[in-house]
């Protein structure tokens, strides 16, 4: 299979020099919207496609990686931060776990202090 970067490549396009995008995007034309449409259903397609390739399961890989999230951006930490996990300091001096359910660098409750 011919792996179709381009159409990422032309989702980020749309988005390059743009600011914030709003919620609902309701500055933007239709025909941009349509566009965006169009160029997410691509990238979506290629993804669905290539997954099923790969013998990727994304019914179970898109929830544990949200599982393994939810370990490196705990709410008490991330909201309203935008940085990296291994930039966020934990205000009550949680220690790195080193049984961090296989995910670099996280912090788990269940640490020892």
């Amino acid at each position: 299979m011919c792996i179709q970067v381009g159409e990422v490549g032309e989702l980020s396009e749309i988005f390059q020099w743009k600011a914030e995008v709003p919620r609902g995007l309701p500055y933007w034309k239709e025909e941009e919207k349509q566009h965006l449409g169009e160029v997410l259903s691509d990238v979506l397609l290629y993804l669905v496609r290539l997954s099923e390739v790969c013998g990727i399961d994304l019914g179970n890989a898109a929830p544990r990686k949200l599982e393994l999230n939810a370990i490196k951006y705990q709410v008490k930490l991330c909201k309203g931060s935008s940085k990296k996990y291994t930039q966020l300091n934990a205000e009550d001096n949680t220690t790195m776990c080193s049984s961090d359910h296989g995910v670099s660098g996280t912090k788990n409750s269940s640490c020892e202090r």
